[in-house]
């Protein structure tokens, strides 16, 4: 038989969702971007195997308007190692007050044709019209949240959620247990055959954190990557940067569209030999992801750059006055 192990009690006493604020409040948490870029950098770090690293993974959870499916809609989309069109699962998420569970509880909607619906965070007016027919909701897979101790702890029932497997000739159950507070989220999931066997999933969870963005401009000296121009000296604009402090990586591309072969990297990071945690802008090799050079700051500064002479940057983040 399947174990599945309940966490809520770990994290102190209980409440109960009272009404639409509750409600509110969760959602005004779940709703944004997060990545656990950290987590997989600190296991390289560490020393840690390739195979046996987290995934590194970006969650984008949009709320949407699709009126036939609930007033608590959100598009969701999960891609991996930083490439936008890497995705790997899809989703329509649906929450609403269970009072007899007295918990928050969330549908999971998989789509019949995803292609149509992958570029909804763009999008996401491409919603509206769906339907009920055109999604499918695997009984048993809702995921009941609860607040406890500052965070909402949630969690499938026990041995509810499962699928026939064709190719094992068995029952696959999944659990899902997930911790949310206002900046992170910790998602676990896992997949066990009939005789409690695990098939994926880890023993620790994906930490995501939410994602900031800043939005900048940079400057590169012609020379840097065409050292045969006509004028070498002269400063060519990128503009129109736009970053997350997760890891994100974009490459520079100058205003006439001219590839410089350098990227910007903005990250919050932990390093090991003083325990104190940056947000560091890095000017990175395109070609390599060889960092050239770095300048950094407190964690939560709204404000960032780097001028090396041959190339400058700025970066402010979003909804700061620039």
């Amino acid at each position: 038989m399947l174990l599945v192990l309940s966490i809520g009690g770990a994290f102190g006493q209980e409440s109960s969702p009272r009404s639409a604020t509750d409600l509110e409040h969760f959602l005004g948490w779940f709703a944004g971007e997060y990545d656990n870029n950290e987590q997989v950098w600190q296991q390289a770090v560490d020393g840690v195997a390739p195979e046996d690293r987290h995934e590194r993974i970006h969650h984008i959870f949009l709320p949407v308007s699709a009126p036939a499916i609930g007033e608590h809609t959100f598009f969701v989309k999960q891609y991996m190692d930083g490439d936008v069109e890497n995705v790997y699962r899809q989703r329509l998420y649906s929450f609403g007050v269970n009072g007899q569970r007295g918990a928050i509880e969330l549908a999971i909607h998989s789509f019949n044709d995803e292609q149509a619906y992958r570029h909804a965070d763009r999008d996401p007016d491409v919603l509206k019209g769906i339907e009920p027919g055109e999604l499918r909701n695997l009984p048993g897979c809702n995921v009941f949240w609860r607040f406890a101790s500052h965070r909402y702890v949630g969690e499938m029932d026990e041995g509810a959620c499962f699928y026939y497997s064709s190719n094992l000739g068995q029952n696959i159950y999944i659990t899902d247990t997930l911790t949310l507070t206002a900046d992170e989220i910790r998602i676990g999931d896992q997949a066990f055959d009939e005789d409690g066997n695990r098939l994926f999933g880890r023993d620790e969870p994906h930490v995501n954190r939410k994602v900031q963005y800043f939005n900048g401009w940079a400057a590169i000296r012609r020379g840097s990557f065409q050292p045969d121009a006509a004028q070498p000296e002269e400063m060519l604009l990128v503009p129109g940067l736009r970053l997350h402090n997760e890891g994100h990586v974009v490459p520079l591309v100058t205003e006439s569209g001219d590839e410089t072969g350098y990227a910007l990297e903005l990250a919050r990071l932990t390093y090991q030999n003083t325990r104190v945690a940056v947000l560091k802008l890095g000017v990175l090799k395109a070609a390599t992801g060889e960092t050239v050079a770095y300048s950094w700051a407190d964690p939560g500064a709204v404000r960032i750059g780097i001028n090396l002479g041959w190339m400058q940057a700025g970066l402010t983040q979003a909804g700061v006055a620039q």
